[in-house]
């Protein structure tokens, strides 16, 4: 299952229909492939730490792919769909505005997630127990 629709970009920037592309399919896809990446360096790694499985790989199809529709439409306005129709001019322009805009949004939304615990099925059994959920760190420094 996607992360995110061309409705859900809809939802987010009605706008965005008026730009003359109405397919971002390709986008959402490869923001979708940039939040893998991130979560594997930023969450993944620490997670199988943190329970003692060193040689698990990585696989988004147990991920709750619901948890980063918000996620992924900010990442892919901010990152593939704004820097298209940009002219990045030194003056700025309304593009770069809201590239600026919903790059934050993305980082707050990521961040939010890391926090709240990345729904990941680890035992495959079709659910998300409480104990697959937690975050892997809290608000305290690690040393």
């Amino acid at each position: 299952m996607a992360y995110a629709t061309m409705d859900d970009l809809l939802q987010v920037d009605p706008t965005i229909a008026e730009y003359g592309v109405l397919d971002f399919d390709v986008e959402l896809a490869k923001s979708e492939a940039e939040i893998n990446r991130l979560l594997k360096v930023r969450w993944f790694t620490p997670y199988v730490n943190a329970r003692g499985k060193y040689n698990l790989a990585f696989d988004s199809t147990l991920l709750d792919a619901t948890q980063f529709t918000k996620a992924t439409v900010y990442h892919c306005i901010a990152e593939h769909i704004m820097p298209k129709l940009t002219k990045f001019e030194v003056e700025g322009d309304v593009f770069q505005v809201k590239m600026k805009y919903f790059s934050s949004r993305f980082e707050e939304e990521f961040d939010l997630i890391l926090r709240e615990g990345v729904r990941y099925d680890l035992d495959d059994d079709g659910s998300y127990e409480e104990e697959e959920t937690k975050p892997v760190h809290g608000l305290y420094l690690t040393r």
